[in-house]
């Protein structure tokens, strides 16, 4: 069954398929509508915004928790301006005064004015020094190495080195002690892949650079999925939804693309292609001629980060009588604990949410015992076992449509691997996070559509 009124190629205004709704595609389609193009956007869902996804049916009283991308940095001024552009509204975060952590079974505070008595082994210049001591001492070198990214001749010397080692052997030539290193895997620089041990330092440093600014972060009032429903609604009826791609057949005159639709096979022909979903669901694609090898074997040997979130809905929200809770940091397989409501007051109620990734996220998810995982956060929070409700655990790797949560490296695989992701390939266009240098981030998939819609544009004499 074919599409007719997307058949005729070789016209202008040129005829453009995005395949993926989620920011990239959908800046990808905004883009180029703006540029006179007759774009169709294809996603397989139902609806828009592909790993943002903000979970609303399962709990009451209106509550909602982000299960994927939950703010918007400071310096992160693509996705603020598209933000501006779609009318959404923007609340700061929170900046604690303190940190809570959980280890070896205990609830740590750590503050500039109470220092924490940390339960691992450290130098006595690291006990000086603290935690946020630490931080600044042991990563500063490596933030400053990695470069800009956006300036001619990068990657430089230094950001190749720092491809070239793990984080852990990063720390470690910074003279960092094995106590400071279990510090450092709990917690946020952890969250990459499948840690610090196995992760390449120079993507675990740029991941840093943008989670940290000096000012608040941010988030949408009413859930992070407004952000994409409003772009979509600019969009309007050239978005298809329920469209799942298989095939992608191309020449030099043209490509024709097969998609499922409720059971249904459909064929639609254009003159371009942008392919706008993680490389993890573009293996599932056949592509007639196959792409080249160079760039089949990335594709094929990109990784992607596990994440499994567990969502608790609580009573009341009795943690609020720990001072500054926001987040715990734990040493569990649950890995980062979090008050997902506190930007939602009209409900007494509240949501606990735990972000567990990597190996730990595929165990998880692999026993199947929701009430283990419970166990492990009443362990933290022993007042949720008077105040539980309910629960659902959602794990990034088992959606059939993302089959990870964002894309991490080893070493020496990034500065290779990069080029030859966001590069074309004839009539098809790569755009996505993973396909930036901030996998994870809006603003790394805002930056990919723009990249990829001046590739298009700089291409349009073939």
């Amino acid at each position: 069954m074919e599409e007719s009124d997307f058949m005729v190629i070789g016209r202008f205004p040129e005829r453009i398929v995005v395949i993926g709704a989620g920011i990239a595609g959908l800046v990808c389609t905004l883009e180029l509508m703006k540029q006179g193009y007759n774009v169709r956007l294809l996603e397989a869902n139902s609806q828009p915004g592909g790993r943002i996804y903000t979970m609303r049916d399962q709990f009451a009283d209106g509550l909602f928790c982000e299960i994927g991308a939950a703010f918007i940095g400071a310096h992160h001024f693509l996705t603020l301006s598209y933000a501006q552009q779609a009318g959404v509204q923007l609340i700061n975060l929170p900046v604690p005064n303190r940190s809570l952590s959980y280890i070896d079974g205990r609830l740590i505070i750590d503050s500039p004015t109470e220092p924490a008595l940390w339960p691992v082994s450290l130098t006595a210049e690291e006990r000086i020094l603290g935690y946020a001591g630490m931080l600044e001492k042991y990563l500063k070198p490596g933030l400053k190495a990695t470069g800009n990214p956006f300036l001619p001749g990068w990657p430089t010397k230094q950001a190749a080195q720092l491809d070239s080692m793990t984080m852990e052997e990063y720390l470690k030539g910074q003279g960092a002690s094995s106590g400071a290193i279990k510090l450092f895997e709990i917690g946020y620089m952890q969250m990459l892949g499948d840690g610090i041990r196995k992760v390449s330092a120079l993507q675990r440093l740029l991941d840093l650079k943008m989670a940290s600014s000096e000012r608040s972060a941010k988030t949408i009032v009413g859930g992070m999925d407004q952000l994409p429903k409003k772009l979509a609604l600019t969009i309007g009826s050239n978005i298809s939804y329920g469209c799942a791609v298989t095939h992608i057949e191309h020449s030099n005159k043209g490509v024709t693309i097969q998609f499922n639709n409720s059971g249904e096979v459909f064929t639609i022909c254009c003159d371009r292609v942008i392919v706008a979903i993680p490389s993890t669901v573009l293996r599932t694609i056949h592509f007639s001629p196959p792409l080249s090898k160079e760039k089949n074997d990335v594709i094929q040997n990109q990784l992607s980060t596990s994440v499994t979130r567990t969502v608790i809905q609580s009573r009341t929200r009795f943690w609020n009588n720990l001072s500054s809770f926001t987040t715990v940091n734990t040493d569990l397989k649950i890995g980062w604990l979090l008050d997902a409501t506190f930007t939602q007051t009209t409900s007494r109620r509240g949501l606990i949410c735990s972000y567990s990734s990597g190996e730990s996220a595929r165990e998880i998810y692999r026993a199947g015992n929701f009430n283990s995982t419970v166990s492990e956060i009443k362990q933290v929070l022993p007042e949720l076992s008077y105040n539980y409700e309910g629960g659902t655990v959602f794990s990034w790797d088992h959606n059939p449509y993302s089959r990870g949560a964002y894309a991490w490296y080893k070493p020496k695989q990034m500065i290779r691997m990069l080029p030859t992701l966001s590069a074309e390939q004839g009539r098809i266009y790569f755009a996505g996070d993973n396909t930036s240098l901030f996998p994870g981030w809006i603003e790394g998939a805002i930056s990919s559509a723009l990249r990829t819609v001046n590739q298009i544009i700089a291409g349009n004499s073939i």
